[in-house]
């Protein structure tokens, strides 16, 4: 009996989770523009670092690493920018962005059990105004991974599969 109490408390407790990623998250549209460091680190220890801009409210980012910037703007559509070179991608695109970038837009993460999606949430609690997801492969069944969203900023402040891990560093507002 008590196994089944703590199921329905689990479920309860992930249902909230879920509850509260998807309010933070459509309150994000009402935040000022944020910047952030997008470090990651690959098996081996290779480490990639970017740095990330994002206005909700306009529709627009920019993630530049090293010396290649790419962009959205709703209006121009995404562009990628090296070396003075300023390459627009076809609209078509609009709706694609570099790994690093989903961190900001939660939902794009590939986590959420969709078609196109290659994870599913298996369980989702709320601890210290973060929600922090466990997911599993859909294919996979062995391969885990987990995700932590920010509530106050409902953005992914890291993001952990068992061959990488995304960190953000310095979330602040663009205006200081």
């Amino acid at each position: 009996m008590l196994t089944v109490i703590e199921d329905v408390m689990n479920e309860q407790n992930s249902f909230e989770a879920m509850l509260a990623i998807i309010s933070s998250i459509r309150d994000a549209r009402t935040r000022p523009a944020v910047v952030a460091t997008v470090e990651t680190t690959h098996d081996g220890g290779r480490r990639s670092v970017a740095k990330a801009w994002v206005d909700f409210n306009d529709r627009i980012w920019s993630l530049t690493e090293e010396n290649v910037e790419s962009a959205f703007h709703p209006e121009s559509g995404w562009t990628i920018s090296s070396d003075g070179v300023v390459e627009t991608v076809p609209r078509e695109r609009d709706d694609w962005m570099p790994e690093g970038m989903r961190m900001f837009f939660p939902l794009s993460l590939r986590i959420w059990g969709g078609r196109m999606d290659d994870w599913r949430v298996i369980d989702a609690e709320v601890k210290e105004g973060d929600a922090h997801l466990s997911f599993q492969h859909k294919e996979e069944a062995d391969l885990f991974g987990q995700a932590t969203i920010d509530l106050r900023w409902g953005i992914a402040t890291e993001f952990t599969m068992p061959w990488e891990r995304t960190k953000l560093e310095g979330i602040k507002n663009s205006w200081g």
